[in-house]
């Protein structure tokens, strides 16, 4: 009996160490969240994501500009049928309003509207035939571009984040995830103990 309590001991023991190792190091992925160094032995240390921040945007940049969004996609999405219309009728739309804001009030309103309207419908026209195939008129040198701006658009925003928020977000959308890791580990660390405990009784 003796055994037995000892042996359930030593796995409960490992199963505390177990989860407690994989909590400290869940939240080591975020904390601190500045770097801090030890007076006396002068080490440094951050959570790894604030530490490895900028890496991470650059990554997801090139990721973002290379698998997810590309020049091409958005090439292709600018030339679907309900996109270009959109986009058409907004460039009408803004240009009848800025020639109209700027003709000098002298010219009559019937005839500012008149060009208003022409150029409105020429740019539209203009537009529409742009966003027919977009992928001939857009060259790989705009395609390249294309895809350094959205890399520095992801980028941007990612070092933009505070890494406070973004340990909430990730608690909240993984919390079931990271729980069951520590709970991983609480199942790992029993396992471990019993065969410690085993081990031990063993070499008595």
């Amino acid at each position: 009996m003796d055994i037995v309590l000892f042996i359930i001991l030593m796995g409960l023991i490992g199963a505390g160490i177990g989860w407690f190792t994989n909590l400290v190091a869940i939240r080591l992925l975020f904390r601190p969240y500045r770097f801090y160094k030890l007076p006396l032995l002068g080490w440094g240390f951050q959570g790894l994501i604030p530490k490895r921040q900028k890496d991470i945007a650059v990554a997801l940049g090139e990721v973002v500009s290379t698998e997810l969004i590309t020049g091409q996609d958005i090439a292709h999405s600018l030339g679907r049928e309900e996109n270009k219309e959109r986009i058409a009728r907004k460039v009408q739309q803004y240009v009848q309003e800025r020639i109209i804001d700027k003709l000098p009030f002298v010219i009559p309103h019937s005839i500012q509207m008149a060009l208003a309207e022409y150029a409105g419908k020429t740019l539209y026209h203009e537009v529409t035939g742009f966003l027919d195939n977009p992928q001939k008129i857009l060259n790989q040198p705009d395609i390249e571009e294309i895809k350094t701006e959205i890399k520095k658009i992801v980028e941007e925003k990612v070092l933009s984040l505070d890494v406070r928020r973004l340990e909430e977000i990730t608690y909240k959308l993984a919390n079931r995830e990271l729980k069951h890791i520590e709970l991983l580990g609480g199942v790992l660390g029993f396992l471990i103990g019993i065969v410690q405990g085993l081990f031990a009784l063993y070499l008595r």
